[in-house]
């Protein structure tokens, strides 16, 4: 149900010290992309789910409509600390809205379109946070996660009256875990193999099926699209060389997402949720860099010394929950609000990097292609990895939180409300909201529900502290 309940913007706390260099990573990204733009170069408007390393190798600075959007919903216009003044995304939705777009669509989408219709109609881009993206030169999307992506940049690109591509992705459901929590070697990633890899002998085994071959040649064909297209608008050529650094940036930080993941399994948490989500925007927008590297090894680091003392996120953890679906990032203190009943977030699957098989330098394109295979799953996959996710962090509750019309956060729920109940005995309380329309969510109604439900976990007991 809608509601135009006005809610108070709630930041998280978080317990590292090295997430709190998210945002200063953040307000650097935007700072050196809006100098890269004055300086000629081109900019791109982009997904989450775009690999990153094709603009690492073809000198193009990428921004996201998601992101920014995000960031948008946490500032009121002109700076106001009244909850009755609208947040930059709120104010676009409306704007949106106006236009015809539903008020149910995703809050991503209508602040992106809100945010285009005022600045082409009032050549005003730079009157919200840190002053806005740099406009782009083209827009660049997938096929694949989210349904009005499409549609939404295609509707953008119109606007803007700059080129769109598409990157298509082949999905194939299965019932494997998305991410096989703890397990190295070989087993690391869907879809990591070929049919071509099993009959030249390879020694490494796939999780499930092989990919058929039409699938990876397809994908193959479609980076080469994307870069012939790039080309053809930046005059930039591909760099195979800036291509393979890049990605080898990016093992070397999935490998740290592996043993962060390993580490946050310990009792007491040391990394909640509101740090997990508080590196999304290094582990989403910087895969493939340098600087996104070395947070997460800064975050390792500091989260080993961490473990190593024994040392908890809070000093009265009490029981375990986890997150199914994305933020609220209009208010991140909701990851807080069990604190009070000794309720700990310990770990979130969103954003969380999927692990890869090993390296295969001599053919790069190729190595991104399987590295793209390898991310769809569906439902199967997501409620499988729910499970085992809650069998290796000891997970005594979870919270299911979706916007009504986003399917591939909607459609798991029911299923994995069931597996849970069914499986292992573990209860869920679901949160409808959206990611940025502040007016999408009964935070009373919320607060009361999550009350009752932590209630009913002090009474079970917990897993891990067997209380």
């Amino acid at each position: 149900m809608i509601t135009k309940e006005q809610q108070s913007i709630a930041g998280s706390v978080k317990a590292l010290s090295a997430t709190k260099q998210a945002w200063t990573l953040q307000k650097e990204e935007y700072a050196a992309g809006q100098r890269w733009k004055e300086e000629g170069k081109p900019v791109a408007w982009s997904c989450a789910v775009f690999p990153k390393e094709l603009f690492w190798a073809m000198d193009i600075f990428p921004f996201f409509p998601e992101q920014f959007s995000a960031l948008f919903s946490v500032r009121r216009l002109e700076g106001s600390q009244d909850p009755s003044v609208p947040t930059y995304a709120t104010h676009f939705c409306q704007i949106a809205e106006a236009e015809g777009n539903p008020d149910y669509l995703c809050g991503y989408a209508r602040t992106g379109l809100g945010y285009v219709i005022e600045g082409v109609r009032t050549g005003n881009w730079t009157d919200v946070p840190m002053g806005g993206p740099p406009l782009p030169d083209f827009l660049v999307t997938t096929s694949y996660v989210c349904d009005v992506r499409m549609k939404w940049f295609e509707s953008m690109a119109q606007m803007l009256k700059v080129p769109l591509f598409t990157l298509d992705v082949p999905e194939i459901a299965h019932d494997i875990p998305s991410s096989p929590w703890g397990l190295r070697g070989p087993a690391l990633s869907i879809r990591s193999m070929t049919q071509r890899d099993l009959q030249r002998g390879r020694p490494e085994p796939p999780l499930v099926a092989a990919a058929a071959d039409y699938d990876l040649d397809y994908m193959i064909s479609q980076i080469e699209d994307f870069f012939d297209f790039a080309e053809n608008i930046t005059g930039h050529k591909r760099d195979l060389d800036k291509l393979n650094e890049a990605l080898e940036w990016s093992y070397k930080t999935c490998e740290l997402n592996r043993e962060i993941n390993e580490l946050r399994k310990a009792v007491p948490a040391p990394m909640p949720s509101t740090d997990g989500f508080g590196s999304a925007y290094p582990r989403l927008y910087l895969m493939g860099t340098k600087r996104g590297h070395d947070y997460f090894l800064a975050l390792r680091d500091e989260l080993k010394e961490k473990v190593a003392r024994g040392e908890g996120a809070f000093p009265n953890e009490k029981f375990r929950l986890s997150w199914f679906g994305l933020p609220l990032w209009f208010n991140m203190g909701i990851f807080n609000y069990f604190e009070k009943f000794g309720g700990v977030f310990v770990y979130e699957g969103a954003y969380n990097t999927g692990l890869l098989r090993p390296r295969r330098p001599e053919d790069p394109v190729r190595e991104l292609a399987i590295k793209c295979l390898g991310a769809g799953g569906g439902i199967g996959s997501t409620v499988s990895g729910i499970l085992e996710e809650c069998r290796q962090y000891q997970i005594d509750g979870v919270v299911l939180s979706y916007l009504i019309t986003c399917r591939p956060i909607v459609f798991p729920a029911v299923e994995i409300a069931n597996a849970l109940e069914k499986e292992l005995g573990i209860p869920t309380v679901r949160l409808e909201c959206d990611l940025v329309d502040e007016r999408i969510f009964a935070q009373s109604q919320a607060y009361t529900r999550l009350d009752a439900f932590a209630e009913a976990l002090l009474q079970k007991g917990s897993i891990a502290h067997g209380n």
